[in-house]
């Protein structure tokens, strides 16, 4: 919602911003291993909420920057901030959930970030209107420190502080049974899905708001709406299609949120309405909301809870890189042509293909 605010007060274009956003999805393939080291060192609990006053600190240094170098920094530190909690949550899942509801605790979790989009939409807009998106950012890292002293609080009180979780059990495959595994079918398929999907999913948010505002002229208002319902529509959707995951097959639920997600493109690469707007946020809240948390549902359902920590790092290198590719061509093709017409277009021919994968994947053991 704020960046073609941030864009225009620090004088950069979209060329720039697209390098921005590329880069720093450099952080989590450094963080990645690193998530792995920590959680095994300090525990998947505490992990989680210290990364919340790290991620305080990082979003108020956010409210100072001045110039491209400063928000290519601080960008960069903040995007190796979410695999810090995801990762230690996929283990902990893997460890204590059962097998039936684990697709519905990992897609309620990835829809979580749902939450934050509404609010998103409420904030921004009123921010925006009248404040600052630098006081945004400030508001952002408060809420951080709050959630951080209120989690360790309560984590405290029931004594889960003092007695962490211990990753014991979680080994790295070697080298040789991870690449026979990316071999078969179900790996080359999930790996190639995972890259679909941080390309063709991350891009589509990442400049939804710039394409719609300032191209195709939808106002301000129109779309804090617009976000708004993109949030709620995940909250609900995403923890929908994790019960659906768990009932139906996870390969179904793929191929549900790659076709939903393919909808929601062809809706905003036509004339636009309030109708087709709101239909829009509908269908990409939902399938962004819980495509993030069924490839490592997939892989803690059919792989050992070894192999599958080795194979959902290995698979989100794979996404990262995805999304860093989607990052740069999105922001050059918005800075090259003017337009992101095209660059959607093209996502929505990775939505096909997504979906036509998906069906190859074997059912998963229920």
């Amino acid at each position: 919602m704020v960046m073609p605010e941030m864009i225009r007060d620090l004088h950069l274009n979209y060329t720039q911003a697209g390098a921005i956003n590329g880069v720093s999805q450099a952080a989590t393939i450094i963080t990645i291993p690193l998530a792995g080291y920590l959680t095994h060192r300090f525990g998947g609990l505490r992990l989680i909420v210290l990364c919340q006053l790290v991620g305080g600190v990082l979003l108020a240094a956010l409210s100072f920057v001045q110039d491209y170098y400063s928000l290519i920094i601080i960008n960069f530190l903040i995007r190796g901030w979410p695999i810090l909690v995801w990762i230690p949550l996929v283990v902990i899942a893997s460890e204590h959930i059962s097998m039936k509801w684990r697709a519905t605790m990992l897609t309620a979790a990835s829809s979580g970030q749902c939450f934050f989009i509404f609010i998103d939409g409420i904030l921004s807009s009123f921010f925006l209107e009248y404040y600052h998106w630098r006081s945004l950012w400030r508001l952002a890292a408060l809420v951080c420190f709050l959630c951080c002293c209120c989690c360790l609080v309560t984590l405290k009180l029931v004594k889960a502080w003092d007695d962490p979780i211990k990753a014991e059990g979680v080994r790295r495959r070697s080298n040789t049974e991870l690449f026979q595994w990316m071999k078969t079918r179900n790996g080359s398929i999930l790996i190639s899905l995972f890259a679909i999907t941080g390309f063709a999913f991350v891009s589509f948010q990442m400049y939804l708001a710039p394409f719609l505002r300032d191209e195709l002229g939808v106002d301000l208002e129109a779309a804090a709406v617009m976000w708004s319902v993109m949030g709620i529509s995940g909250i609900l959707g995403g923890v929908s299609i994790g019960i659906i995951s768990d009932r139906f097959g996870v390969k179904t639920s793929f191929g549900l949120v790659f076709i939903m997600a393919l909808v929601s493109t062809v809706l905003i690469c036509f004339p636009l309405n309030s109708v087709s707007i709101l239909a829009m946020a509908v269908l990409f809240g939902v399938s962004q909301a819980a495509v993030h948390g069924l490839g490592p549902a997939y892989i803690s359902k059919t792989l050992s809870t070894d192999s599958a920590t080795a194979a959902f790092s290995s698979a989100s290198m794979v996404f990262v890189f995805g999304a860093m590719a989607g990052n740069f061509l999105g922001g050059w093709s918005g800075g090259e042509f003017g337009s992101f017409t095209g660059f959607y277009i093209s996502l929505g021919i990775f939505f096909i293909i997504g979906a036509v994968l998906s069906f190859g994947l074997k059912s998963e053991s229920l």
